[in-house]
């Protein structure tokens, strides 16, 4: 199964921006998917029960010289976001925003014998971080959970740069912003949470699998192995996506030396797609929009079980 580090991310997901103003109860809440060719909002009535008031997708065109305009690619998202809160129906709201994979970073850090506090802990998720992706990770605010002794750990990483231009926005907008989260770590709670509501799924005891995550054109690939985690890659998705993966899944387990064919592979989708189908594999197919935390119904098994939740379901989002 998937790692349970993470339910305490769920509801409990460090927040990014800490310390912000009370904010009066009843207000509208206001959730926003940032992405890099679009931005998605979801605005709701938080009560005993969600009551979803309005939901609206703004397509970001690339603008000519826009490249040269902006110095990174995440500002043309948080400049037309900007715009998009002084329009009367998203004001006045409580906000809380999902970073796209494309603007959000992760590594898996081992477990050190010889760390014996936080800092010691931050000073080596940034170590990993800098070597996996260079100098450009000492720009990266850092979020990441206490591991278990001998386990490693999954951490994740936001420009710091694109965090202060998010809290300027919103402050301006007057709506200060109450959570960031990376959109891996809401889907892995997601994806625990819908597993879990299958049918005859504990009897399978997945203990080792592939996690399988398409968002926006980007796929990322994890094994884990007896409930740890073994391995994380990510790669840009091709248009035909299932030879792609019969590719790429016998590569990660050449990598990790390791025969994963028997492992069942679960098949995270953030849009409408057809589901996966890979020979000879055992798939759970799950779409899921990350505006929308609540887990579906359970569908029976098969062959290639499908959970669909992209219909707004009234329920709290956490």
């Amino acid at each position: 199964m998937l790692p349970r580090l993470f339910e305490r991310f769920s509801p409990g997901l460090p927040p990014w921006l800490p310390g912000l103003p009370w904010l009066p109860v009843g207000r509208d809440e206001l959730r926003i998917f940032l992405q890099p060719h679009k931005l998605s909002l979801l605005k709701f009535k938080r009560g005993i029960r969600t009551n979803p008031l309005l939901m609206e997708e703004y397509p970001l065109l690339p603008q000519p010289g826009q490249a040269a305009a902006y110095g990174e690619f995440w500002q043309p998202a948080v400049a037309s976001l900007s715009q998009l809160l002084q329009q009367p129906q998203w004001q006045g709201c409580r906000p809380e925003v999902v970073i796209s994979n494309h603007f959000a970073h992760y590594a898996i850090i081992p477990w050190n014998e010889g760390i014996s506090s936080r800092d010691e802990q931050g000073g080596f998720v940034r170590h990993c971080f800098t070597q996996a992706y260079g100098d450009f990770a000492r720009h990266w605010d850092l979020r990441f959970d206490t591991p278990r002794h001998g386990k490693p750990t999954l951490a994740s990483a936001i420009d710091e740069r694109l965090l202060q231009s998010l809290r300027l926005t919103f402050e301006q907008a007057n709506m200060p912003v109450r959570h960031i989260h990376p959109h891996l770590m809401l889907a892995v709670n997601s994806m625990r949470r819908q597993l879990k509501r299958i049918p005859g799924l504990k009897a399978l005891a997945l203990e080792s699998l592939i996690m399988v995550m398409l968002e926006d054109g980007k796929l990322i690939i994890a094994l884990i192995e007896q409930g740890e985690w073994l391995s994380l890659q990510s790669y840009a998705a091709e248009a035909d996506i299932d030879n792609q993966l019969l590719a790429l899944l016998e590569r990660e387990s050449v990598l990790a030396g390791l025969d994963t064919s028997a492992w069942p592979v679960v098949f995270y989708a953030a849009e409408t797609r057809p589901a996966l189908q890979l020979a000879g594999r055992e798939i759970y197919n799950i779409q899921h929009n990350p505006l929308n935390n609540t887990p579906p119904q359970a569908e029976p098994l098969a062959p290639t079980p499908t959970i669909n939740n992209l219909a707004m379901h009234k329920k709290e989002w956490h």
